[in-house]
């Protein structure tokens, strides 16, 4: 019986990595039952053994999702170093950080609106707050090994705010030139901020 309960546990633990998986690479619309159980390994019929409901089945995907992207944003922080950079590709990295494991062209499609949503449900919008500090933590962080300074939480909190607006404001254009505006808008809130690039001269990009 305790060997029965146990392979039940892995299995669901399973699902729920692939559903985390899944929900950061293809967005909401890939958590079904059978595309979360193919993807875990099981048989595609056995999704709803172990996870009854699918408000059930995305709620794990939104804390997996949320484990992995707070693990990937701290790696990924701890991977940069002090080189010279403008405050353009400063902007970038920390792009990176806040959408890790990856910033991709479709992010706003695949993962921020798709936040946003989950943000309107209360038991999604807990888990999402929860991990709210360990991403902050992350992107100050990757700051710190940047610049050699840090920002005060609600100054973090704002730059957080500002990729995401950013993105959204730039939605809709070509999805490089999207990116290209979104990150000069961030690289001239760290200007205020009273971060510089790495001549001391602010470099902007043309969001023309």
């Amino acid at each position: 019986m305790e060997g029965k309960q146990e392979r039940s546990r892995e299995r669901r633990r399973r699902m729920a990595d692939a559903a985390a998986r899944l929900l950061i690479s293809d967005g909401p619309a890939a958590i079904t039952h059978r595309a979360v159980a193919e993807a875990a390994g099981l048989a595609p019929g056995s999704g709803n053994y172990y996870f009854p409901t699918k408000q059930a089945l995305y709620a794990a995907a939104v804390e997996g999702a949320e484990d992995l992207r707070s693990r990937a944003a701290q790696t990924r922080a701890a991977e940069l170093d002090a080189q010279p950079r403008t405050l353009e590709e400063i902007a970038g990295e920390l792009m990176d950080v806040f959408f890790a494991p990856g910033l991709a062209a479709d992010v706003v499609v695949l993962r921020l609106l798709p936040m946003l949503d989950a943000g309107r449900d209360a038991g999604l919008q807990r888990i999402m707050q929860a991990h709210r500090p360990l991403l902050a933590e992350a992107v100050n962080a990757a700051l710190e090994r940047m610049t050699g300074r840090r920002l005060a939480d609600r100054d973090v909190e704002l730059v957080m705010q500002v990729i995401a607006a950013g993105l959204l404001h730039a939605d809709g254009t070509e999805a490089d030139a999207g990116l290209a505006a979104a990150t000069a808008t961030v690289a001239r809130v760290l200007e205020l901020l009273g971060f510089r690039g790495a001549t001391g001269q602010v470099t902007r990009r043309s969001t023309r």
